[in-house]
């Protein structure tokens, strides 16, 4: 039996379709073309969520530092961190800015 995992970003209003003056894809671009999980990867059981929050900084050698996080399962976040941390935002983002998101997990 085949399974499906949605995966879905919950973004805060002033962080939602952010641009950028000079035309760079906004940070909800880059984690939507780099944050996937295959079938099987999580451990989630069906019909049941599991949440990441996550707090986190461009620093000034261009990759994401995570800040802070709340989650309900160790192992997602794990996962999660390890993708989040293996992106490499291209383009010009402002270094003081601190992004937050709210991951939702869900095996349909």
């Amino acid at each position: 039996m085949k399974t499906i995992i949605l995966t879905l970003a919950i973004f805060s209003t002033s962080l939602f379709n952010y641009s950028y003056a000079n035309g760079n894809n906004s940070m909800d671009k880059v984690l939507e073309n780099s944050i996937s999980f295959k079938n099987g990867e999580l451990t989630i059981n069906k019909d049941q969520n599991e949440f990441v929050r996550v707090s986190f900084k461009i620093n000034e050698e261009g990759q994401i530092e995570i800040l802070k996080m709340n989650y309900s399962n160790e192992k997602i976040k794990d996962q999660l961190i390890k993708k989040l941390t293996t992106i490499t935002p291209f383009g010009s983002f402002d270094i003081e800015k601190v992004y937050n998101y709210n991951f939702t997990f869900k095996k349909i």
